[in-house]
């Protein structure tokens, strides 16, 4: 039986601009930017993992903060935006070759 993709929210706090750009472009290879710098990802533990790592790669542990939120199938459902923005849609999992 496959396990089953786990949505993530992924929210960043970066100090310095330069490691800014480079996470915000390692986390378009996992998920879709919804805010500056949140990002929802659909993804396995594996791609979790994989995407966790990178990121921390980049980060400066002393000066940055990266906080990941699991969210089950019924939060999803009772995310509410105000202004602009769609839902989250419900893709295949984003998979780095």
């Amino acid at each position: 039986m496959a396990a089953r993709d786990q949505h993530i929210v992924v929210s960043y706090d970066i100090h310095d601009p330069k490691r800014l750009a480079r996470v915000a472009k390692n986390m378009k290879d996992y998920g879709e930017r919804v805010l500056y710098s949140v990002f929802e990802c659909n993804l396995s533990m594996e791609g979790f993992e994989r995407m966790k790592e990178s990121v921390e790669q980049i980060i400066d542990h002393m000066e940055d903060s990266v906080r990941y939120y699991f969210l089950c199938g019924k939060c999803i459902e009772n995310v509410e935006i105000s202004g602009l923005g769609e839902s989250f849609t419900e893709e295949d999992s984003f998979s780095i070759t």
